[in-house]
């Protein structure tokens, strides 16, 4: 779901002369291997591959999605322990329990027409995948129709719809898809293998439904920031398969608009300089994604940053340079090279200071939109008595189809429009 972005305040890690010997090798390995698809790794973009002019269509949508919502803590839940015991269930169906796992209701019509109607352009709905497959990778159907209903309460609006691969990536333990050198055949063909199946089930459907390649893809030391090359370079070969994958399945999906990813789906500037535009059949499809949550002392709670004092008050002066910076590096990198940007997750968690939170809605997504780069505020739901409880990202609340904080809504939809 987030990504922490703790930067140079992380632990340090000593590593082995073996390991060192074999990370060396491994670089060269894939620098050869990039060089000779892509160019040199570090270069994101081939000059000759991919003019300016190309990615005008795709900017055109990231601006009519204006703003965007999570329907996060839902579809994407996990837990590999209950795999087993799905088939034991009994009052509720694996989808049920699934969907309803982290702390949400079932979703319904109503609930995504009043996100809609609120004024959003755009709902992203993150799903996973992990424990819905076989050991071969197959997925059961009735967890793709069950998306597939999801998707259709949004397209019924008229808005756009984006759908990925979420919690296989990631930390901890149960994330299938690293950004592992030593194994990314394996994983390559893996990855392929998911999005045949997602691919071929929405084929027909038309461009307002956008596929997202991945969301937060870690590698093998679960590492934020301050990876390697080679790592990043594992993302730029997912990336490729991913559309390479999507358009050979025909129909509509040889057109769609698709989503890639930074590692981590990052905004460090080594990782953003690392990004490798994959090549693509269709011209001015792509749009690169990202996420950032920063400054976290503002945005999380302190439990959840040990290495600094967090804060609740915004200020406009300490705290708008951070993300003023962070929407000027995408720029630099993406938007004046003609590569349209979407952040697909933003937000501040509650800690009751409801004005500072419309402040820094409204100063993310004016800044952003002067790069024409759209947002996404990131919505984990929950059950709480009332706005004053909510301990997390949450602005609506789905038990009772209301916003718990309507003034952060308006505020993110009005800056977006001004």
């Amino acid at each position: 779901m987030l990504s922490l972005e703790i930067g140079k305040s992380g632990i340090a890690i000593i590593i082995t002369g073996t390991l060192l010997i074999a990370a060396a090798s491994a670089f060269l390995v894939f620098w050869a291997e990039e060089s000779e698809v892509n160019g040199a790794v570090g270069k994101f973009i081939s000059g000759e591959a991919h003019e300016t002019g190309e990615m005008m269509a795709a900017f055109d949508v990231v601006k009519a999605m204006g703003v965007g919502w999570n329907l996060g803590s839902t579809l994407d839940s996990i837990d590999n322990r209950k795999r087993g015991l799905l088939g034991a269930l009994t009052t509720m169906t694996p989808e049920e329990f699934y969907e309803t796992y982290w702390g949400n209701p079932i979703t319904t019509v109503e609930m995504i027409n009043t996100v809609a109607q609120t004024g959003f352009g755009a709902i992203r709905v993150p799903v996973t995948y992990s424990d819905h497959m076989d050991e071969n990778f197959q997925i059961r159907v009735e967890w793709l129709e069950r998306a597939e209903q999801v998707v259709n309460y949004v397209l019924d609006n008229d808005i756009y719809c984006i759908i990925n691969i979420h919690h296989d990536t990631g930390y901890g333990s149960w994330p299938w898809l690293k950004a592992d050198p030593g194994n990314i055949e394996q994983l390559e063909e893996q990855l392929r293998t998911v999005w045949i199946q997602i691919a071929e089930h929405f084929k027909d459907y038309g461009d307002k439904l956008i596929f997202e390649s991945f969301n937060e893809i870690l590698d093998v030391r679960d590492r934020w920031n301050n990876s390697n090359r080679v790592a990043y370079s594992v993302v730029n070969r997912f990336n490729q398969v991913f559309v390479d994958t999507v358009r050979a399945t025909g129909g509509n999906n040889v057109g769609r608009y698709l989503i890639v990813k930074t590692y981590a789906a990052g905004t460090d500037e080594d990782i953003v300089t690392s990004f490798i535009l994959p090549r693509d059949s269709a011209k001015g499809r792509l749009i690169v994604g990202a996420h950032t949550y920063l400054p976290l002392e503002f945005t999380w709670h302190q439990d959840e940053v040990f290495w600094a004092e967090t804060y609740s008050d915004w200020d406009q002066q300490r705290d708008g340079r951070r993300v003023e910076n962070i929407m000027r590096q995408l720029n630099d990198v993406f938007v004046d090279n003609g590569i349209p940007v979407i952040i697909g997750e933003f937000g501040a968690k509650n800690k009751r200071n409801t004005s500072d939170r419309v402040n820094y809605a409204t100063h993310f997504v004016q800044t952003a939109k002067q790069y024409g780069i759209s947002c996404f505020w990131w919505d984990d739901g929950g059950q709480f008595e009332d706005a004053g409880s909510v301990t997390n990202f949450a602005l609506f609340d789905r038990y009772m189809n209301r916003w718990f904080f309507p003034e952060i809504a308006e505020a993110i939809i009005s800056a977006a429009n001004r």
